[in-house]
């Protein structure tokens, strides 16, 4: 009977205790998910010599290499795509890179890395993709607006790392045209570094013409 009694005390404690193992198994099964579909994203521009870095600033031309670090990429591919916004509204999507189903790009450890050469002309802009080992197609963008002068930014600022959810598209640069200050003057630091979403440049910040360049990671089954 003492046993019994015993029992019956201790039940109610004991599925508490497995309660409590269960939703914490749980919450970590969520944190370690979260964390898994983390990954780094770090950037390194510019020439590596003074002299040609000269020549790119006469040219007009930017060198971006993107490197993506954690485990969740390995088995991936990834999407290139840039973004055209015209008015405030997304007026066109056009891919930069994908070579879905290609096993020579499918990544196949936990960090890979890419360069991003734009080149910005008069009423030009020139994309080009240089992975390991392989290179893009070079694309052509029109610019036709008079806003001011078009420039490339990352969204980096005075960051050294990025983390971003693989499980969803994100941004690398924007190619705009300046916010324009009461007294006439320009500032694109203010928008590119600014905590507005992209796709809310040109109405948030009077930009009548803009790119943005994407990324997104797919799954190897996807």
């Amino acid at each position: 009977m003492k046993n019994v009694i015993l029992a019956l005390l201790l039940f109610p404690l004991i599925l508490q205790a497995q309660t409590e193992t269960i939703e914490n198994l749980t919450i970590e099964g969520k944190q370690i998910t979260a964390e898994t579909a983390m990954i780094d994203v770090t950037l390194n521009s510019g020439a590596k010599t003074e002299e040609m870095q000269l020549l790119y600033d006469f040219e007009n031309i930017n060198k971006y290499e993107f490197t993506f670090d954690g485990e969740s990429i390995k088995g991936r591919y990834y999407v290139l795509r840039m973004k055209e916004f015209l008015d405030g509204k997304l007026i066109e999507t056009s891919s930069l890179f994908d070579e879905r189903g290609n096993k020579m790009f499918k990544i196949d450890s936990s960090s890979t890395s890419f360069k991003l050469i734009s080149k910005i002309d008069q009423g030009d802009l020139k994309i080009w993709l240089r992975g390991q080992q392989f290179g893009s197609k070079q694309s052509h963008f029109a610019l036709t607006n008079d806003n001011g002068r078009y420039v490339a930014k990352d969204f980096f600022g005075s960051k050294k790392k990025l983390e971003e959810d693989i499980n969803k598209p994100f941004h690398l640069m924007a190619i705009i045209t300046p916010n324009r200050n009461p007294d006439g003057s320009g500032s694109y630091c203010r928008v590119a570094q600014s905590e507005i979403a992209p796709e809310l440049f040109g109405t948030t910040f009077n930009i009548p013409h803009y790119y943005l360049i994407e990324i997104e990671f797919f799954d190897a089954n996807q």
